[in-house]
């Protein structure tokens, strides 16, 4: 469980890091902000399946800093709230290809913490083939940074 605690803390950690780089950065990359997005994104519709709600399908959809920001801060209390909660209760739901599955909440936690790794890792190539060093975003980095 304190495993779960932590890669989900290194998720959130990592995403407001990768928000902000690219706030900074590059404020309007189409790239970054719809793989920045498409993270955020996918966790609200795990978060959706989890309560029990259809998932919005829309995961690719541009989104600006200010919704990131926003979409980002009501995840951090998701969190918080699953892995609080009951994490090996299990879920029945669709994928968007339409197959049935059933998954435990900690795996669906687990999932979106490889997930978001994934699309960080295409974010710091990109960013590296503009010329311009990525941010350290690493579960090590996470660990020293925080004292872990």
């Amino acid at each position: 469980m304190l495993d779960l605690i932590k890669l989900t803390n290194y998720s959130v950690w990592a995403n407001e890091l990768w928000i902000g780089f690219v706030e900074s950065n590059f404020p309007n990359d189409e790239y970054l902000l719809k793989r920045m997005g498409h993270i955020l994104l996918g966790e609200q519709a795990w978060f959706q399946r989890i309560s029990g709600e259809d998932p919005d399908r829309n995961i690719w959809k541009m989104m600006i800093i200010p919704e990131l920001r926003a979409l980002h801060r009501a995840h951090q209390e998701t969190y918080r709230t699953l892995v609080s909660g009951n994490p090996e209760q299990t879920l029945a739901y669709k994928r968007f290809t339409g197959e049935e599955y059933r998954s435990s909440v900690a795996d669906i936690l687990l999932h979106l913490a490889t997930h978001g790794v994934h699309h960080r890792g295409q974010m710091a190539t990109y960013v590296s083939s503009k010329g311009v060093a990525p941010i350290n975003t690493d579960f090590v980095q996470f660990c020293i940074v925080n004292g872990r």
